[in-house]
């Protein structure tokens, strides 16, 4: 086993250092080649991190994924699966001697345990359905997971014979939680009923389970979720929340006594922050834990001192956390540029365990042995998963800040051309996040949805705006564009690049924007509101929110940013439709749109499309077969990338470049990038 051990280890020592030519731009080869570096996962005995390497498979057009581990106290990492399938979600046993995770290397998604210091691993499930998630009992000698509701004989019949009819919100296949003895492989179903179960969270005496329930798998209930108890041995459940809003992540005190959680109101319907709250085993009238904290807190982590700690995302970064679980001041442990993904601790919590990144360093696994990290200095940097990008030559970056038309203070993160000259003006993509209350942070610009750094190679500015809505900047900045859908949201990005263009930095007369779902509605509502733009992109955007409200898949969402339902507020609706415009577009315009996407149906970009041919716009409609609402086949996301940026060096810059392969996707229009 140790002879396996050193052979891994020298193995990776000699594919690490790779020899570099001279500094180059990044291309969109680059993007796909990253690797990208998430759930870092330390031991209880703060020895090791299991983590997860993801990658894309050009040659087979799959995403794979395995899973690595590194020693706490350095040296190289050692790959532990090499499936050709994903692997996920490692967890360590409490003892830190085994391993489990989840593999789709079969049929169906399974949990596999191994030793990870030498050994195979061993099939532990056989769900007919597959494992969602799972975590293991406090002693090690069983697992609790989640489970779709396995097919009926009768079932499995009629899916094989395709006489498989489908009724509209009926006939829902529930999740299920399951028990499962370690060394016997024997497993029962603990948690059944008309419910959604998920989130399974061992009591520390291994006594009892707490859980999260929603009345549906419909995307449209995640927001009326429950925490209940499960006694083990009785089966005999009891609801522990009764909270009209969603309720989740529970997580027990060390002594057993107590469960702190994540909790929402309905006073701004689904769309404010949750709070982090605590409440008695015995049930009772919860009480805040972080009142005021001005941010959403991550899951709560206890330490036996009786600390809760937790990650919140704070305006273009994240950082750690901690709150006396008996309630006070919420201290911030960590003061770093970028990125860190959700912390892990040692069973001791003397190791916190986490990816990080910023926006010229993709992420990879970290440490600190000490909860106060005051920057990256207090670090230790495991892993290095991808040294190629130091042969790249990246565009600076900064966080940049404006004043709207209103007075509010807006913020974005902005990337400068490479070889960038003060003084001289340079076209610019002004790229619109989604939600609308996601957010544009400092981190690495790796993937088809953002590249920021091939634009600033091809000599761009890059403009990430957040604009009110966005998540990260306190619930009143998140709740300020309620009934205000392409109002301040739009002057917000206009007075941001009113503000490049004031400061030299960006040509007025080469501006182009591009953004994905609500990025795609704030794009389709500029077009209709401005001709500033030499040309714009519309990915998976809503065009025509009458008609988008009865045919996407979150209702009660659209319900409160809207005010009420369509046919009883059809002005709220329609006047802040792109459609309603459509006759004052004139900018060139990229249509992309997954085939198979419920969040944004394919038929809100077939109005724009339909809206611009007619009224002799230059338009593309390019869709991407079998896609949801982000796309996920690598050949896909490479033609997304291509496709836009010839569309933009067109019509923007007036340069031709070369199509991509045009079997790729499903076209529609007459306006296309030529070839050469």
């Amino acid at each position: 086993m140790k002879r396996k051990l050193t052979l891994a280890i020298a193995l990776v020592a000699v594919v690490a250092a790779p020899v570099y030519a001279q500094k180059r731009s990044m291309t969109f080869d680059d993007v796909l080649s990253l690797k990208n570096v998430s759930d870092a996962q330390v031991s209880p005995d703060g020895k090791w991190v299991a983590y997860v390497v993801s990658f894309a498979d050009m040659k087979e057009n799959t995403n794979d994924s395995d899973i690595w581990l590194v020693s706490t106290a350095g040296g190289n990492p050692i790959r532990l699966t090499t499936s050709n399938k994903p692997d996920n979600q490692p967890r360590w046993s409490p003892d830190s001697m085994r391993l489990a995770f989840i593999s789709a290397r079969l049929e169906k998604p399974q949990i596999f345990v191994m030793s990870p210091f030498g050994g195979e691993a061993e099939k532990l499930t056989d769900s007919k359905s597959g494992i969602q998630s799972f975590q293991w009992s406090p002693d090690g000698a069983r697992i609790a997971y989640v489970a779709q509701q396995e097919p009926t004989p009768e079932e499995e019949k009629k899916q094989k014979e395709k006489d498989d009819a489908q009724v509209i919100d009926k006939d829902f296949k529930f999740a299920r939680i399951w028990i499962i003895d370690v060394a016997s492989k024997k497993a029962r179903e603990v948690v059944k009923g008309e419910f959604t179960a998920s989130d399974p969270q061992w009591s520390p005496d291994g006594k009892q389970l707490a859980y999260v329930s929603h009345p549906t798998p419909r995307a449209d209930d995640g927001s009326l979720s429950d925490i209940w108890l499960l006694n083990v041995d009785t089966g005999q459940t009891r609801k522990l929340t009764d909270n009209e809003g969603p309720d989740s992540t529970p997580r027990w005190s060390p002594d057993g006594k107590r469960i702190a959680y994540l909790s929402g109101d309905l006073k701004n319907g689904v769309l404010g922050q949750a709070r982090l709250v605590m409440i008695a085993v015995e049930g009772g009238r919860p009480t805040d834990v972080a009142s005021g904290f001005e941010y959403q807190p991550g899951a709560p982590v206890w330490d036996s001192a009786g600390n809760i700690y937790f990650t919140s995302s704070v305006r273009s970064t994240s950082q750690l956390f901690s709150v006396p679980a008996s309630g006070g001041t919420v201290k911030q442990l960590s003061n770093l540029s970028g990125v860190m993904g959700q912390a892990s601790f040692s069973k001791d919590r003397s190791v916190v365990a986490f990816t990080h990144g910023d926006v010229t360093h993709p992420d990879d696994v970290y440490v600190s042995r000490s909860l106060q990290i005051t920057g990256e200095s207090s670090l230790t940097k495991l892993t290095d998963h991808n040294p190629q990008v130091r042969e790249l030559t990246l565009g600076r970056s900064e966080v940049t800040h404006w004043k709207s038309k209103d007075g509010k203070d807006i913020e974005g993160v902005l990337i400068y051309p490479v070889d960038y000259q003060a003084g001289k003006r340079y076209p610019t993509i002004a790229l619109i996040h989604g939600g609308p209350s996601g957010v544009w942070s400092q981190s690495f610009p790796g993937s088809h949805g953002n590249y920021g750094h091939v634009w600033a190679g091809k000599g761009w500015v890059v403009f990430y705006p957040n604009v009110r809505g966005s998540s990260a900047y306190g619930e009143k900045f998140l709740l300020s564009n309620v009934r205000d859908w392409g109002g301040g949201d739009f002057q917000d990005i206009q007075s941001g690049l009113d503000d490049l263009v004031a400061r030299g930095i960006s040509d007025q007369d080469k501006l182009g924007q591009s953004g994905w779902s609500y990025g795609g509605y704030m794009t389709a509502w500029t077009l209709t509101q401005t001709n500033r733009f030499k040309a714009v992109m519309v990915g998976a955007g809503l065009t025509n929110m009458i008609s988008m409200y009865s045919t996407n898949d979150l209702q009660r969402v659209l319900e409160d940013y809207f005010g009420g339902q369509p046919w009883d507020n059809y002005e709220s609706y329609w006047k802040r439709s792109a459609m309603a415009f459509i006759k004052q577009a004139k900018t060139p315009t990229l249509i992309m749109q997954g085939g198979s996407d419920t969040r944004v149906p394919p038929s809100q970009a077939h109005e724009l499309y339909m809206g611009l041919k007619k009224n002799n716009v230059p338009v593309e409609l390019v869709v991407y077969p079998r896609e949801p609402h982000g796309l996920q086949e690598p050949h896909h996301r490479m033609d997304k990338m291509k496709r836009e940026y010839a569309w933009f060096s067109k019509w923007v810059l007036g340069v031709e470049v070369t199509e991509p392969k045009p079997d790729i996707a499903d076209k529609k229009g007459e306006e296309k990038p030529s070839s050469k």
